[in-house]
């Protein structure tokens, strides 16, 4: 019975020798398939900064859309004139009151003003259609000239469209607005119809 006992105990000890060494294999082969996959990965650096780039634009559009916990709204808007301004004068904001787009609701048709919403960076582009006339025109953030163009249609029975962007970083409050030069004086009227109309657009970048 004795004898019995012992070579099973013998035999166990060699199983569990063989488990152990197995076991090693195991990890060492494991290992190996580690370093072959970094080695494949490192072959393979154009699919990998590929898939890395993809995951960065990922990121980034989150970025965009969330801040914090709140959701952000990518503003935007794409407003016209609806008609003539006959003969404005100095200093005179133009109201685009036809609204395509107003994501946001950053712009106000009644006042001519665009309000952010958020803080970021914003473009801002318009464009200006006068017949047979002549103005300059500035961009204006707050209180503060930040861009001029000039339409000039001084020959007769001429028609031309001047347009202007600029890009500002703006605090959220801060308000953006097309006006009449504040120093020179415009002839004429600004044209709108459905053959052309005067036009302000702008979204935020970043």
């Amino acid at each position: 019975m004795e004898n019995t006992i012992h070579g099973q105990e013998v035999h166990i000890k060699r199983l569990t020798e063989r488990l152990n060494n197995m076991e090693t294999k195991l990890k060492k082969n494991e290992q190996k398939c580690d370093k072959s996959n970094w080695w494949n990965l490192k072959e393979l650096g154009l699919q990998v900064r590929h898939s890395v780039i993809q995951n960065t634009d990922s990121t980034l559009k989150d970025r965009h859309l969330v801040l914090g916990n709140e959701p952000v709204r990518r503003n935007r808007y794409n407003v016209n004139t609806s008609q003539n301004e006959d003969k404005p004068g100095k200093h005179h904001t133009i109201i685009f009151d036809i609204q395509k787009t107003n994501v946001g609701n950053g712009y106000s048709p009644f006042s001519g003003l665009f309000t952010a919403p958020q803080d970021g960076l914003y473009a801002f582009a318009t464009s200006i259609t006068m017949g047979h006339h002549y103005a300059s025109f500035e961009f204006v953030k707050n209180a503060n000239i930040q861009g001029s163009f000039f339409v000039d249609a001084s020959i007769t029975n001429e028609w031309r469209s001047s347009s202007s962007t600029v890009v500002l970083a703006l605090v959220q409050g801060d308000v953006v607005f097309v006006r009449t030069s504040s120093t020179y004086v415009p002839h004429g009227n600004i044209h709108s119809s459905k053959d052309g109309r005067s036009s302000f657009t702008g979204w935020l970048i970043d």
